[in-house]
């Protein structure tokens, strides 16, 4: 497979831009910027997303008010930026797997053990707060979950193609399967979302819809 550089992860790809909520303009600095992400990741770990405000993150970065709104819109996009810039060196893309299949269970497994680090806090936090907030669940979806599920779908397309997954497999409904659990285990907390979990995930949900001779490479790779 060639290699490429993707987004493709948890509901999607694992190499977001660290510019992704960053609107069109003036070239910023990139000192400043980082001082003001050093400051939101401050902030969230102190008081919380819905506590931080971008007065705060100003002042804790010792920039002016009239910078911070001329690059972010609103904290969400921030704590977006922030988190995004954390995440990307943590889980970084790997499509040169020995099959598309194998390359959706590397993802997978990254991002597990991603989630079951300090660093996950950022993610939780701001996806928790999308479920209270429309401006920051709508930041959510189109900087975090839609990149990284258009991607997750081309590999999972090129499963089908390449005939491990059967031609009837329905690709949206396969990423719900794969990652949604993972996001429910880490929210809810009842039960563990590590290794073992995400590998008898991965395992029940494709030898359900693999081909012959794929089902028979899953069950010996048990």
């Amino acid at each position: 497979m060639n290699s490429r550089s993707p987004n493709v992860g948890p509901l999607g790809s694992l190499a977001p831009s660290a510019d992704a909520c960053r609107p069109v303009g003036r070239p910023r600095s990139e000192a400043a910027r980082l001082r003001i992400l050093a400051a939101a990741r401050e902030l969230l770990d102190e008081v919380g997303f819905r506590a931080m405000t971008m007065e705060a993150i100003a002042e804790r970065a010792n920039t002016s008010k009239v910078t911070l709104y001329k690059w972010w819109s609103h904290k969400a996009a921030v704590v977006l930026d922030a988190m995004l810039a954390e995440v990307s060196p943590i889980i970084p893309v790997r499509d040169t797997a020995a099959s598309p299949l194998e390359a959706v269970r590397h993802q997978m497994m990254t991002f597990t053990r991603f989630l079951r680090s300090r660093k996950a806090q950022l993610l939780v936090s701001v996806l928790a707060e999308g479920v209270l907030d429309e401006k920051v669940g709508d930041a959510f979806r189109k900087h975090w979950i839609k990149p990284r599920r258009a991607d997750a779908r081309v590999l999972l397309a090129r499963a089908i193609e390449s005939g491990e997954l059967r031609e009837d497999a329905d690709i949206d409904l396969v990423l719900d399967a794969l990652f949604g659990p993972l996001y429910y285990r880490t929210l809810v907390q009842h039960l563990p979302a590590d290794a073992a979990f995400a590998k008898r995930l991965f395992q029940s949900i494709m030898l359900g819809i693999a081909t012959d001779d794929a089902r028979k490479r899953l069950l010996q790779s048990r």
